[in-house]
């Protein structure tokens, strides 16, 4: 059934588009105003923890305890020892408890899942590895900078399979670099002056984050112990099991759709599926969009050093006769249509074609795994 779903949102993404809209590009509007959702991580055990082990959870709780910490997640240590029956029944996730002390990763109720993302032995070195890698650093590092996306091809360790994919790969992201442009209408923050007329503030970027359309491609294996507790959790254990290479794109701060396996990918649907990212935010709230959060470490808000735009914002003090703020009672959660926000039916409806083209195509892809 995940499959089925990753289909369904590149198709779905693939078939929106038109209508009135912010001027921010996705991947710009999702790394400034959607703050990532919280995973849940729950540390079981009868009796004591470890002494090291402890002295790393009790850090770690401070840190998520703190304002603006730097990831995305919430904590809970439980003594199994101490709970009722009645206690232990209401918290179902705890029902993934092994015998000695556990790690057990929930995903943000976004997810709309029950099972979890990880459950293994609690250890600080399962714990560190949990919390963050390698791959995780380097799409952090060059998310904050701007880039509109990290395309990363998950390697199956076919030779013939990853280097198709690669090229593929490669090719997508060349030509959604030639081909793609930047909405007409965005405002950098330095650019904000008399000479503009009925400016919409939601159009104003939130950082001095450079504006460009950039990809970068990352490779990963499938077999590297350093990406063994992200990758169930970027592509799904389901994924993991194929044998094909994968493909799936990170974006605004650590967003993905999901991956696709190489042999359903293409030119076209890479350079669609960045063409979306790089168009205009038809739709400014976050569940509203495809996609799913990834735990990731960083600061983004600091990092990025946000400005949030509200009438009394210095850049908009400095031009109040150029600015156009909604009237008070407006309706500017763009849950309307004159806002841009199409009903999800309409996106169903608009879509029925790329539903049934990716239903197809999985059936395909299972008949001749299975073949």
């Amino acid at each position: 059934m995940k499959k089925i779903a990753v289909l369904l949102c590149w198709f779905l993404l693939l078939a929106s588009g038109g209508g009135l809209s912010c001027q921010v590009p996705v991947f710009r509007f999702a790394l400034e105003r959607w703050p990532a959702d919280r995973f849940q991580l729950l540390v079981t055990s009868r009796g004591p923890l470890e002494e090291g082990l402890q002295q790393e959870i009790d850090s770690l709780l401070q840190a998520v305890a703190e304002e603006g910490n730097e990831i995305n997640m919430d904590l809970e240590q439980v003594d199994m020892d101490k709970l009722s029956e009645v206690e232990r029944i209401s918290h179902p996730a705890l029902d993934h408890a092994g015998e000695g002390a556990s790690l057990i990763l929930m995903p943000p109720e976004s997810w709309t899942a029950e099972d979890p993302v990880w459950v293994g032995e609690a250890t600080v070195d399962n714990l560190g590895r949990l919390l963050d890698s390698p791959l995780r650093q380097r799409c952090g590092d060059v998310l904050v900078k701007g880039a509109s996306a990290v395309w990363v091809l998950v390697e199956c360790g076919d030779p013939d399979k990853d280097r198709a994919a690669r090229e593929m790969l490669v090719a997508g992201v060349k030509e959604a670099s030639e081909t793609l442009e930047l909405p007409e209408g965005v405002i950098r923050r330095e650019d904000l002056n008399k000479d503009f007329a009925n400016i919409d503030p939601d159009n104003i970027l939130r950082s001095d984050v450079p504006l460009q359309i950039s990809f970068v491609t990352e490779t990963v294996s499938r077999d590297d112990p350093a990406e063994a507790l992200f990758l169930p959790m970027l592509v799904g254990a389901e994924m993991l099991a194929l044998n094909e290479p994968l493909i799936v794109p990170v974006f605004g701060r650590g967003r993905t759709f999901g991956a696709l396996p190489g042999s359903q990918s293409s030119v076209e649907g890479i350079v669609g599926a960045s063409g979306y990212l790089c168009g205009a935010c038809s739709c400014q709230v976050k569940e509203g969009n495809p996609g799913y959060d990834l735990l990731i470490k960083r600061n983004w808000d600091a990092l990025l050093d946000i400005e949030e735009i509200t009438p009394d914002s210095e850049i908009i003090q400095r031009a109040l006769d150029v600015v156009t703020f909604e009237p008070a009672g407006a309706d500017v959660s763009g849950n309307n249509e004159a806002a841009g926000r199409r009903p999800p039916f309409l996106i169903w409806i608009a879509s029925g074609g790329f539903v049934l083209m990716a239903g197809l195509g999985y059936l395909r892809f299972r008949h001749s795994s299975a073949a």
